[in-house]
């Protein structure tokens, strides 16, 4: 799903999924901050939809990049 909505997913590490491309990119660099959380609450909302345990959407914003990362739920 990530990857047909262009975000071009990548794993970092066993338990970290990075998303290399913000397909609202053109929008991001005039108000980051308004795509971020769209993004992030897009993807954690999808999540949540289909019932993904053990796993949260974070903000860790990076230059290029999407804001958005999946990784092991904290605590």
């Amino acid at each position: 799903m990530l990857d047909q909505h262009g975000f071009e997913p990548v794993r970092e590490t066993p338990t970290q999924l990075r998303l290399h491309n913000c397909p609202f990119h053109p929008l991001a660099a005039k108000a980051p901050e308004r795509v971020c959380g769209m993004n992030h609450a897009f993807i954690a909302g999808y999540l949540e939809g289909l019932k993904v345990s053990g796993v949260q959407a974070i903000l860790a914003p990076r230059p290029g990049e999407c804001c958005v990362q999946l990784g092991p739920t904290k605590g």
